[in-house]
């Protein structure tokens, strides 16, 4: 179990289990969702992936962000400080999901937000992400003031024959 920042603050903070996140990242995987993984793969696999994330939080090298109605896990994003002398000013975002029923709510944009605060809290500099092309969420990180800094053509595999770009963000915490 790891603990998390949710959108209504708890003290302490309200613990992630192992299995709210594989639920979470197998739905939203199982959905067609740009979360790692193709859509037909197997669950222990993205159980392994949930239970490997939530100990990069437990040990402290990945931030977890959390929304929640009630019991319910809607979304999560992870943030992970990057090392070395030249990297430590920045941060991945990564694995931003939200439940299919949830998506196009706000759920999405509310975590991107607190991502982003949490980075400032943490005193960064600059945010990096990178997202699946062939769905709206490029179009989506633009509007939310990110900006493109690359492309990998047919870098992601996500189906039999079906390869989609990789686009690169950036987001400066200086001057936004």
């Amino acid at each position: 179990m790891a603990r998390s920042s949710s959108e209504h603050a708890e003290l302490p903070p309200r613990t992630v289990t192992t299995s709210e996140v594989t639920d979470l990242w197998q739905t939203v995987t199982r959905s067609g969702g740009a979360v790692g993984f193709p859509v037909d793969t197997p669950a222990e696999l993205i159980a392994e992936a949930a239970a490997h994330a939530l100990h990069e939080v437990e040990s402290g090298h990945e931030h977890l962000l959390t929304e929640r109605e009630g019991n319910a896990l809607l979304g999560m994003v992870l943030l992970r400080r990057q090392k070395g002398p030249v990297h430590r000013h920045r941060a991945e975002v990564r694995k931003l999901m939200v439940r299919p029923e949830r998506q196009r709510t706000g759920t999405g944009g509310r975590l991107l937000a607190r991502a982003v605060e949490h980075a400032r809290q943490l005193g960064l500099r600059q945010l990096l992400l990178a997202t699946r092309g062939g769905t709206h969420l490029p179009d989506c990180y633009r509007r939310q003031g990110w900006t493109e800094v690359g492309r990998f053509p047919a870098a992601l595999h996500v189906a039999p024959g079906d390869f989609r770009d990789e686009h690169w963000f950036q987001y400066d915490l200086v001057t936004r």
